[in-house]
């Protein structure tokens, strides 16, 4: 696993490098743009007609440094500085004074020619308020030269994205590459920044490990990491070692989500499922899943029956297809009176928690840590009762408050989703996944894994981290297969098994 951070942390990562290891500034500088000429080489494009566009600060200095380590490469390569050479940075000029030194002229006005590379360090991390004036026109110039076939690559982060929330200060490059310095930042994988980044590559260049005094915002998981993320499995074990889970989903006459999740629930490694659902889809159940068990109801389940089946799960998992009428939120309030099994809510559970003070006490009162709950935007929105705008103004910021108000572990379900424990500041951010996941059952098959990792052992938290990496994981290689437009949640599903073999095959289970 990996941080990914803010400007902020970036800032006082850098100086304590700078200040307390004494690793000077300047040397750092050069080592980032020795990272990033090192990538605009190896690209290997058919051209060497390089444009530089520098700001005033150490991102400009960056893109100084880059542009004349490309010199030395064979580039040909000119400089442009649209806000001027006289307010600068100390570190900008330097590489000022350096190329002046070496006979390289920094243009005033724009250089006039054709160019085919674009090396964007206008704004960095520390842009603050929105692009203006000649700056937005200088914005507009690399997006011109980029439509008319330029390759473009940002310093750190495309200038005009924000790095902390990913969105656009006013305007933006769309950059072709993106190389940032010792750690991601949040607005590398936020949209609309994840989209405006492109290729990013991440290149130390001598950032000190992350202080103890300043935890980062985030961790992420890349592909390689999948394997220290689940679970052990025992050799000796048997059906029962591997957990129980009981399934509250599927309304009447409506088991696809029952089906959906079950099944995945089994993919992510369960030993045993017993789905509990209207009687109605019974026959569909037991056809499509015959491996789970059958808890069926009409109106209500047996009151009996349903407390042997809570005594016998390790793990419940609520929501996908139940609907919302009064039969289903009985059934939530007598799931949840347990207060201690891992308990995953989803879907229509979440619809029912939102609507009903009753669950939200009973949410409330769940032993801390143990529950999970799963809401997309518009669920998320219900349950803190805040519109769209909120949640988008900062997202980190209101999945913190539905932790802070359920007590329990979020995970906020979006193009990038965010969880939170609630008692740690370090957010899990996952980067893996596609836009073909956007489909109707997605989240039901993340549910059901999430509460098969839960019934090996893990702990709830962990085991969102590893459920949300791995079906999004699946999702890609589901993607590979089938395409982003044709994919649907099943083939999610499906491809789980490569992805937990390839996973497997990393790491130890002894």
């Amino acid at each position: 696993m990996r941080y990914v951070i803010t400007a902020d942390e970036m800032k006082y990562y850098d100086n304590a490098t700078i200040k307390e290891i004494g690793i000077p500034s300047l040397l750092l500088m050069e080592r980032a743009a020795m990272e990033m000429a090192n990538a605009v080489a190896e690209r290997k494009l058919v051209t060497d007609k390089v444009l530089v566009f520098a700001g005033s600060g150490n991102n400009g200095g960056d893109a100084l440094a880059v542009g004349r380590l490309l010199t030395e490469k064979g580039f040909a390569v000119a400089f442009w500085m649209p806000m001027g050479t006289e307010k600068v940075s100390t570190e900008t000029g330097r590489q000022i004074t350096i190329l002046k030194n070496m006979g390289l002229p920094i243009h005033d006005i724009f250089p006039d020619g054709e160019y085919d590379i674009i090396i964007d360090g206008l704004f960095g991390i520390g842009l603050t308020r929105e692009i203006s004036g000649v700056c937005a026109d200088a914005v507009k110039k690399i997006q011109e030269l980029k439509s008319n076939g330029a390759y473009v690559a940002s310093v750190d982060i495309p200038t005009g994205i924000c790095a902390d929330t990913g969105s656009v200060m006013g305007c933006a490059v769309c950059a072709d590459m993106t190389v940032t310095f010792a750690y991601a930042k949040a607005g590398h994988y936020f949209y609309p920044g994840r989209e405006y980044t492109g290729e990013l590559l991440i290149k130390p260049i001598g950032i000190v490990a992350i202080p103890e005094q300043k935890k980062p915002s985030y961790l992420t998981a890349d592909r390689e990491d999948l394997g220290e993320l689940l679970p052990k499995r025992m050799p000796g074990g048997n059906k029962g070692t591997f957990g129980k889970v009981l399934v509250f989903a599927g309304s009447k006459d409506m088991c696809g989500a029952a089906i959906l999740c079950a099944n995945a629930v089994f993919a992510a490694g369960a030993g045993m499922v017993k789905v509990l659902t209207h009687e109605s889809n019974r026959e569909i159940m037991q056809k499509a899943l015959p491996e789970a068990m059958l808890l069926t109801y009409e109106t209500l389940p047996d009151e009996t029956k349903l407390k042997e089946a809570m005594k016998w799960a390790d793990v419940i998992v609520a929501g996908p297809g139940i609907g919302t009428s009064v039969s289903s939120e009985k059934i939530m309030a007598k799931l949840l009176a347990g207060k201690q099994l891992p308990f995953v809510a989803d879907a229509d559970g979440l619809n029912l928690i939102a609507a009903s003070k009753h669950l939200q006490e009973a949410v409330s009162g769940y032993e801390p840590g143990k529950l999970v709950i799963t809401p997309h935007p518009g669920e998320l929105c219900r349950l803190l009762q805040i519109d769209m705008e909120e949640y988008a103004r900062d997202k980190r910021k209101t999945i913190q408050s539905a932790a802070n108000r359920y007590g329990c572990v979020v995970v906020g379900k979006d193009a990038t989703t965010l969880i939170t424990s609630g008692r740690e500041d370090t957010f899990f951010l996952n980067h893996l996944g596609n836009d073909g996941m956007a489909v109707a059952g997605s989240g039901d098959v993340l549910s059901g894994i999430i509460g098969g990792l839960s019934a090996q052992g893990q702990e709830t938290f962990n085991a969102a981290i590893a459920g949300v990496s791995i079906h999004a994981a699946a999702g890609e290689h589901a993607a590979r297969r089938k395409s982003r437009y044709a994919m649907k949640a099943s083939d999610i599903t499906e491809s789980l098994w490569e992805i937990l073999k390839e996973a497997e095959g990393k790491r130890s289970f002894s």
